[in-house]
């Protein structure tokens, strides 16, 4: 017999592959053996069909499933074979992409429970350098600091909603926070009915998104939403003790939400947050 045909054990190490493997393929059609001896009855490989075998595999990597590659090894034409190619393209850059953001939501989910081993203690006003940020925003008709815990679920759900209706992805739905305007806020008018989520680069472009540009922040970390009003005067107090002005936007960033227990009772960890900077005067 040819040194060219090759048992299934040989054929199996030449191409790294398992003879599992190629049984299976035998059995679906998708590689048989060559040739068969008359006299034994044994099956041989050619060597040359191990470039089938890799074909097969690089349709394996491109994610075809088995009958996929079967129907395209004997019933395709090369035409066809280019047209799956492009939807199977299609379709692994979807996958990446919801695999991109399930990875921004881990890692921002990560960060914010080693963020909880190193939080200063809780209504002690900090100061600290933020990066810029990306957030995307949604207005409610519901005020946060009127109807307290029940009115912030009820303006979550509302965002929520809005996120479905508008194909926005729901991975990045992760410990929405609450918004107070800038000159809102330097009034004193604490009115809390924007609800913001952080994003990055691979969210679809809305109107509603702004940026939050790299600053200093007055901030002051929480346990309790009934906390939140008390802190924010206590914020908007410090800032004019210390002579600074109102630079952006005031934050309640969520950090941990969660169950605590069968009760229902609420583990929380939240952060409030105003970006500062030194007035002219004092300054001088």
């Amino acid at each position: 017999m040819s040194e060219n045909y090759l048992t299934i054990g040989q054929m199996a190490e030449l191409n790294h592959v398992s003879t599992q493997t190629l049984r299976l393929y035998d059995r679906k059609g998708l590689l048989k053996p060559e040739y068969q001896d008359p006299q034994n009855g044994y099956r041989y490989y050619h060597i040359a069909q191990s470039d089938e075998l890799d074909l097969i595999h690089t349709m394996k990597i491109c994610g075809m499933t088995l009958e996929q590659i079967h129907k395209q090894l004997t019933q395709a034409s090369q035409e066809d074979l280019h047209k799956s190619l492009i939807e199977q393209e299609k379709k692994l850059s979807k996958e990446i992409k919801q695999l991109t953001r399930s990875l921004y939501t881990i890692r921002r989910f990560t960060s914010n429970l080693s963020r909880l081993n190193s939080i200063p203690p809780i209504g002690k006003i900090i100061y600290e350098y933020l990066p810029e940020r990306r957030i995307d925003t949604f207005t409610s008709d519901i005020d946060f600091f009127e109807k307290g815990y029940s009115g912030y679920e009820e303006m979550l759900r509302e965002f929520k909603s809005y996120m479905i209706k508008n194909g926005l992805p729901l991975s990045y739905f992760f410990n929405a926070g609450t918004l107070i305007e800038k000159d809102d806020f330097t009034k004193q008018i604490l009115k809390s009915n924007k609800v913001f989520i952080f994003i990055d680069d691979d969210y679809p472009v809305s109107k509603s998104q702004r940026i939050l540009p790299e600053n200093m922040y007055m901030t002051i970390y929480a346990d309790d939403t009934s906390q939140e009003y008390e802190y924010a005067k206590k914020i908007y107090s410090e800032i004019k003790k210390e002579g600074y002005e109102i630079a952006g936007e005031y934050l309640c960033e969520v950090i941990l939400f969660t169950p605590y227990n069968k009760k229902q009772n609420k583990y929380m960890k939240y952060k409030m947050q105003v970006p500062i900077m030194k007035t002219y005067n004092s300054i001088n």
